[in-house]
């Protein structure tokens, strides 16, 4: 395996955990508790964040892989990250919410099927 695929491979991996990490930290959190809950937005938001710099990575270490996978929202991700970091205070938790449960568990399941394509050698 060559660097670049290898470090293609990290870098996936770190987004997919950072994804499952997500989700795990609002197991058993309605979306009510969520919104009055400063620790796991907080958390969560650091975990949108390190999705979002794996993106910048994987985009930089391998341009044309949007291209390649557009079924992966990037620039979605890369966009929320943004958010995330620079805007905090327009963060809209609502928003955070849907993202968790609706999007990141098709998300993780893409990440999942990326990493074993790279790692079998596409």
């Amino acid at each position: 395996m060559t660097a670049d695929r290898s470090r293609l491979i990290d870098y996936i991996q770190q987004m997919e955990e950072a994804a499952q990490q997500a989700t795990d930290f609002i197991v058993g959190l309605d979306k009510t508790t969520f919104l009055a809950d400063t620790k796991s937005q907080m958390a969560v938001s650091m975990a949108l964040v390190i999705m979002g710099e794996g993106v910048a990575r994987i985009l930089k270490l391998n341009p044309h892989i949007a291209d390649d996978h557009p079924e992966i929202p990037w620039m979605t991700i890369k966009g929320m990250r943004n958010l995330v970091a620079h805007d905090y205070f327009e963060l809209e938790f609502e928003v955070v919410w849907k993202t968790v449960n609706e999007d990141l568990p098709q998300l993780l399941a893409q990440l999942r099927a990326l990493r074993h394509i790279h790692a079998q050698g596409e």
